[in-house]
């Protein structure tokens, strides 16, 4: 009686040692998978972050607007990230504000920057960009009044969001800048250049 009861004891204590060696080893697994799984969370995190935050590689002379090195400037007065060239200068193309809608989705499609939230300015932010203390060049070699951090050669205006019927506003950069209602297919300061945010 006394052989058979060790017997089973000697058994039951060889199982709950595996057992308890199982436990162990699932737990040593589940464990390394939750180490893995937050490293790799941590690491894409970074990433984005890496991908949202850019650092600039150039300033303006008042340190307003900075250029992030990737078609981009950020203005942090308004908090708005432009497209450093305009329409003109990528596509060497005049835009209606039909086309000017269709740029939009094309540049959202192909996420241009790392972006697909890009979008026509209002008048308010595109007016903005204006201002008489900064000389600038246009595609004619006109003045035009925006930072020297956006390159010579660009329209002397953009297209915006707001619209009345058959006309939509132009905001321009020449002489004394300004706004106008013009016809959203024969405007004749037919320029655009897209923004997005604001953006911390």
């Amino acid at each position: 009686m006394a052989l058979e009861w060790l017997m089973i004891n000697t058994h039951c204590t060889e199982s709950t040692g595996r057992l308890s060696m199982r436990l162990k080893n699932i737990s040593a697994f589940i464990l390394t998978a939750l180490i893995c799984l937050t490293a790799f969370n941590l690491s894409s995190l970074a990433l984005a972050e890496d991908n949202s935050v850019r650092k600039p590689v150039a300033q303006s002379s008042d340190g307003r607007f900075q250029d992030l090195g990737d078609g981009t400037v950020r203005d942090s007065t308004s908090h708005l990230m432009w497209m450093k060239e305009d329409c003109w200068q990528l596509e060497k193309r005049w835009v209606s504000w039909y086309s000017a809608q269709e740029y939009v989705r094309r540049m959202n499609n192909k996420r241009y920057a790392g972006h697909n939230d890009w979008r026509l300015p209002t008048p308010e932010e595109a007016h903005q960009l204006y201002d008489r203390r900064r000389l600038n060049m246009d595609k004619d070699g006109d003045k035009i009044f925006i930072d020297r951090i956006f390159p010579k050669g660009a329209g002397w205006g953009t297209w915006t969001s707001e619209e009345k019927g058959n006309q939509a506003v132009v905001v321009s950069y020449k002489d004394e800048g300004g706004q106008t209602y013009q016809n959203k297919i024969t405007g004749q300061d037919a320029f655009l250049r897209l923004v997005r945010g604001p953006v911390t």
